[in-house]
């Protein structure tokens, strides 16, 4: 589990080294220093265990079969209740897999980017993910209305698929069980949980409770696993997150004294320190290395010319 330090103590320190207590000014000043740092050390590396997510399901917009990609937020609908898009979005993502790599073996792993919408998925193949219940089913005039138990990041122009409808009559099982687009999602009036997906169709049927016994609906999904953005906003004021990653303590805390002398006029001394604060940081970095570099998240090629320069390097 990920360690952290309190602010508190983070501020205490930075006024050791400044031999004096702050008063409320400078506190607040050194706020905006402490923050300014953190960025600076969330983007030294895309591994720090604070902010990365393995695994995490999530849908695909395939409303455009030439370009598939996972949005970076939520596009379901004009309320944000109706999706499931966790908190944080991506900063940088680093691997996706069509199935959860921690629950099977060989996962198969997919080419990825970052474009502006979100992860680009060249040479994904639509995978449908865990299913869902649907609650109801309304059909008429060319549409389907189901209600979902579940929140779900359902994306309006892409696919969802149907299974399990079974009616009196095959030419409708037929028609019923098969992959729609989504014409439209709404929040539905039956509970806080469930919402309505709206899906194209060419047929009208009547269910009941022996119809949708078996039904379940599912979305195209990928599996990611990336860094979330930086959300938090390190403080001592309200809504502020009042302790930090203890990776960044000692850079921070010698970033910010450095900054401070630098302020004053003590460039020499700002710059001694600003180097302190850079071996803190690189010793930090360079322990994420030795600990990922035999883990699945950590890009490395190895090859014959590499292995032996290591090893005359170390004769």
């Amino acid at each position: 589990m990920a360690q952290t330090e309190t602010y508190a103590n983070l501020l205490s320190l930075i006024e050791s080294y400044h031999g004096a207590n702050l008063i409320d000014i400078e506190k607040t000043r050194v706020r905006h220093l402490v923050n300014a740092r953190a960025r600076s050390a969330f983007r030294e590396s895309d591994l720090w265990d604070q902010f990365l997510v393995t695994g995490e399901e999530r849908v695909v917009n395939d409303s455009d079969p030439t370009r598939l990609f996972v949005p970076f937020a939520g596009t379901t609908s004009v309320t944000t209740d109706v999706t499931s898009i966790q908190a944080g979005d991506i900063d940088t993502v680093l691997r996706a897999h069509d199935q959860n790599p921690f629950a099977i073996n060989s996962a198969r792993e997919f080419e990825v980017f970052m474009g502006k919408d979100g992860v680009e998925l060249p040479g994904y193949k639509v995978t449908y993910g865990a299913s869902q219940v649907p609650l109801t089913w309304t059909s008429g005039f060319g549409s389907a209305l189901l209600t979902l138990e579940n929140k779900t990041d359902a994306i309006v122009g892409g696919t969802i698929k149907v299974e399990g409808v079974v009616t009196n009559s095959a030419s409708a099982n037929e028609s019923c069980n098969n992959t729609f687009a989504v014409t439209a999602v709404a929040q539905a009036d039956t509970s806080s949980e469930a919402h309505l997906a709206v899906v194209a169709h060419a047929f009208s049927i009547t269910t009941n409770a022996s119809t949708l016994a078996n039904a379940k609906v599912s979305f195209p999904v990928v599996f990611l696993t990336y860094k979330r953005q930086l959300t938090e906003v390190y403080g001592d004021q309200t809504g502020d997150t009042t302790t930090i990653p203890l990776e960044w303590k000692d850079y921070i805390a010698l970033g910010v004294f450095a900054d401070m002398l630098a302020s004053d006029g003590f460039v020499e001394k700002s710059l001694a320190m600003e180097a302190r604060a850079a071996k803190a940081l690189q010793i930090e970095l360079e322990r994420i290395d030795r600990n990922r570099a035999h883990q699945f998240v950590n890009h490395r090629v190895r090859t014959h010319g590499s292995d032996q320069a290591r090893q005359t390097t170390h004769m």
